[in-house]
């Protein structure tokens, strides 16, 4: 009698304890430059929008709930994929060993460093990155998972109003970066960017300038021949570069403004899903315990009452004692599971609410607006095209007015119908599959 009570308040004990770890906020520096760069020598970057892990377009109604069961919400991931970018722009920036920094739609040889990631987890208590960096030879600079654990100090603006709270793992990527940048010889530097203007040119006139760059099977390029100097076709395609690196700082400001408008909702969400990350982590964990506990004090009391045949009132009572805990147990395990699925419920209604935040911006040029919504690839081959056309013509090829301003049209529709948008608690799954259909309001970017 005494080892089964004492089986059983140890099954008790345990089903209701859990933990807690502290731990410190923004813990990693950025690592400055040990020497000063000429500008000669400093590689200009492409933050490559990230891979939010979630299919584009419209989403299968299994695969939507699969997501969501998993904790992923299409709208704050696919949102996820420009600030996270934007945040390690910033890292990079702020680190003060790069040229120009730009956040772009995809890898372009207009950058001399592409820097490529997916999301593979983000909940504000957990970020965790896939990150792959190549400089224009194909040779890959970094290619690691990068992932850490937020403090909720981490999220006091007061006290770090410059600082995002994934603050540390953006600083871990820009200074392994640096650190392989201070390795490199100037020579290296100088033929990642000849590398780098010779393979656009290959790209904007590959009739002209095929051969002078060559491609391994491994995805390695090295330079076969170099142009004459002062080639003057050569000289233009390094025009157009210049123009394409003055698209990408045109986007830069549009997902600036992006990242600002939604940054507070951003980091309301996060700071609210980290506190239900945590609680989802510890009713899981509590409703495996107390299920398996419970389950595991009820066969201890029936194998307690076929042993000692149950002919006594005390033996009755011990195992009726013990049947009832565990069955106590379980329920308890079951009100647990209820518990996380009203907390899913309600970080689903938050993501509604924070989608209704995206705003799409138009890139107007000289005088013809492109609408980004969706991913911006579109508009970026659009732009391509558009100077290639212009480089063949021999016009000129240099737009000069572009501007970047919020949709209009949906500013006029916001103020008109302020109350339009949809309930979120109405079947949130059906408007997550059905919203992004038209290309539409989703921040997919």
């Amino acid at each position: 009698m005494r080892r089964l009570s004492f089986l059983v308040l140890i099954v008790a004990g345990l089903a209701g304890c859990s933990s807690s770890e502290v731990r410190l906020p923004h813990s990693v520096p950025l690592v400055a430059p040990q020497v000063n760069y000429v500008e000669d020598h400093l590689l200009d970057v492409g933050v490559v929008l990230f891979d939010s892990g979630v299919p584009a377009g419209e989403i299968d109604r299994d695969l939507l709930e699969e997501l969501l069961r998993d904790g992923t919400f299409v709208q704050i991931r696919r949102a996820e994929a420009v600030m996270l970018a934007v945040k390690l722009h910033d890292a990079l920036e702020n680190s003060g060993h790069w040229g120009t920094v730009w956040v772009t739609p995809r890898e372009s040889n207009a950058s001399d460093l592409n820097v490529t990631a997916q999301i593979l987890q983000s909940d504000g208590n957990v970020v965790h990155l896939n990150v792959i960096a190549r400089d224009s030879r194909g040779q890959v600079w970094l290619n690691d998972e990068y992932e850490m654990e937020t403090a909720a100090s981490a999220f006091n603006k007061q006290r770090y109003p410059t600082l995002d709270p994934y603050q540390d793992v953006f600083n871990r990527i820009a200074n392994d970066l640096a650190q392989v940048r201070a390795q490199l010889p100037a020579d290296e530097i100088e033929t990642i960017r000849t590398v780098a203007a010779l393979r656009y040119a290959s790209e904007l006139s590959p009739e002209a300038f095929d051969g002078y760059v060559e491609e391994s099977g491994r995805g390695q390029f090295e330079t076969v021949r170099l142009p004459a100097t002062g080639d003057p076709n050569f000289e233009r395609t390094i025009s157009v570069r210049q123009r394409e690196q003055l698209f990408f700082e045109t986007l830069d400001q549009y997902y600036e403004n992006f990242m600002f408008d939604a940054a507070d909702s951003y980091d309301g969400w996060r700071e609210f899903s980290r506190e239900d990350s945590i609680r989802l982590q510890e009713a899981a964990r509590a409703a495996k315990m107390r299920t398996g506990f419970g389950a595991l004090a009820i066969a201890l009391s029936i194998a307690y009452g076929a042993n000692q045949g149950g002919d006594s009132l005390a033996d009755r009572m011990i195992a009726d004692a013990g049947i009832y805990i565990g069955g106590d147990l379980l329920r308890s395990g079951a009100v647990r599971r209820q518990e996380r699925r009203l907390y899913t419920a309600e970080l689903r209604e938050l993501s509604e609410s924070f989608d209704d935040s995206v705003k799409p911006l138009v890139v107007e040029i000289e005088g013809t607006e492109h609408r980004l919504t969706g991913t911006a690839d579109a508009q970026y081959d659009e732009w391509r095209e558009l100077l290639r056309e212009l480089f063949i013509s021999e016009t000129g090829f240099v737009p000069e007015n572009i501007e970047v301003y919020a949709d209009p049209l949906l500013e006029t529709e916001t103020q008109v119908e302020p109350d339009s948008v949809s309930n979120p608690s109405s079947e949130p799954e059906a408007q997550d599959a059905t919203s992004d259909a038209d290309g539409g309001t989703e921040a997919d970017v």
